[in-house]
């Protein structure tokens, strides 16, 4: 049987495998694949108590299972039982996908993604409101991901310009949306400073700017704050880079 499964799409911390630790939700980690065996315990529901092996591998449901593997591959260490029979130490290695009747460790269908090559810390700041966000994000992750992230803190995100500098309207500090921190040119290692995102909100199509005797359908907030008062000084955001 075939121990390689298919490279991931999607990219996890371990922190969010975690949470995923009871029968409605089940993720396990087998080095480095992220495995969803929710379907082995949603195909039992039906049942009054889950099988002994089933409730086992439910009391790991969030943990990274490698220990009971082979090195760097997804064969079950055995042992041998009293009647002389090779078996795993792990016994819910018995266990199969109802949908599919293939040993949960080795089928395509239930591998979500794999755990992140390195956790990247980020700074996310809002010039509509001058809020800073601090988050977690996948080495892996392109900024379009990391604004899907993001999206729990602002749903608004996304009627935002994603820039790595202050400077409006140079598109030279616009972030590609399709590319990852360290391909958008960051420093992201243990040494650098913590990767620093300016968002500008949008107006949306129609909205007029009731700020400025021109209207706009599609203007940035200004991140420099100016003083009304004669001879002040105007107070500038300087970036962080």
């Amino acid at each position: 049987m075939d121990s390689k499964l298919p490279p991931p799409c999607k990219y996890f911390l371990r922190d969010e495998v975690v949470i995923h630790n009871d029968e409605t939700s089940a993720w396990v980690i087998i080095h480095g694949a992220v495995i969803d065996i929710t379907p082995l315990f949603t195909a039992a529901r039906s049942k009054t108590t889950l099988k002994k092996t089933l409730q086992w591998l439910l009391a790991f449901a969030g943990q990274d299972l490698s220990l009971f593997f082979h090195n760097n591959e997804l064969a079950p260490i055995e042992r041998t039982n009293r009647n002389g029979e090779r078996v795993p130490i792990f016994v819910p290695c018995l266990e199969r996908n109802p949908a599919t009747q293939r040993c949960w460790y080795l089928d395509p269908a239930l591998v979500i993604g794999r755990i992140t090559f390195h956790p990247c810390p980020v700074k996310i700041i809002n010039t509509l409101t001058f809020h800073e966000t601090e988050m977690i994000v996948c080495y892996e992750d392109t900024i379009g991901d990391v604004r899907e992230k993001y999206l729990r803190y602002n749903d608004n995100a996304k009627q935002y310009e994603w820039r790595k500098d202050l400077s409006e309207g140079s598109e030279v500090g616009m972030l590609r949306m399709n590319e990852t921190l360290i391909e958008n040119g960051y420093q992201v290692n243990l040494r650098s400073p913590v990767p620093v995102i300016w968002i500008f909100y949008i107006l949306p199509p129609g909205t007029t700017d009731t700020t400025s005797d021109t209207d706009s359908s599609c203007r940035k907030y200004d991140p420099v704050i100016e003083q009304s008062s004669g001879g002040s000084e105007a107070i500038t955001l300087a970036t962080a880079q």
